[in-house]
């Protein structure tokens, strides 16, 4: 029985390591922690009109991302963000940054922050159609060709 013990406690700590892996894998389209010093503030990374990451809080305030640390949560915002949907022609992308830059149908320059979750970006080229859509501006959770 003693050698059986170890065993069950083994695969327990397995599937615990295993349910968490899971549950930070399905957070990553959610909202996240920007951690800078021992604050710590929910929202969504997003990238900046000038092509930085910049990180917007649950009540749509924008700030640099800068040194900060960004976490997984499983956390929500009180108040949902209004999804962004955006069709348009890629302009340019930046691989290190995973930000896009597109004009959409009405000639607006967007910039993206494309999560890793989101897909490859040495998908997409300049002067391609795709269709974005986000939780907030400055985000393109899901890209894909119209």
């Amino acid at each position: 029985m003693t050698q059986r013990r170890p065993m069950a406690m083994r695969v327990c700590s397995a599937s615990a390591v295993g349910l968490v892996l899971g549950m930070l894998a399905g957070a990553s389209r959610a909202e996240q922690v920007m951690v800078r010093g021992m604050g710590r503030t929910q929202g969504w990374v997003v990238a900046t009109d000038d092509g930085e990451l910049g990180f917007v809080d649950c009540q749509g305030r924008q700030s640099r991302l800068g040194d900060a640390r960004v976490e997984a949560t499983t956390d929500r915002c009180r108040t949902s963000a209004r999804p962004i949907e955006i069709t348009g022609v890629v302009r340019s992308v930046d691989p290190g940054l995973r930000i896009l830059r597109a004009v959409d149908d009405a000639g607006h320059v967007h910039a993206l922050y494309v999560p890793q979750d989101a897909g490859s970006l040495e998908n997409f080229q300049a002067g391609e159609r795709i269709r974005m859509t986000s939780p907030v501006a400055g985000q393109a959770s899901r890209i894909s060709r119209p």
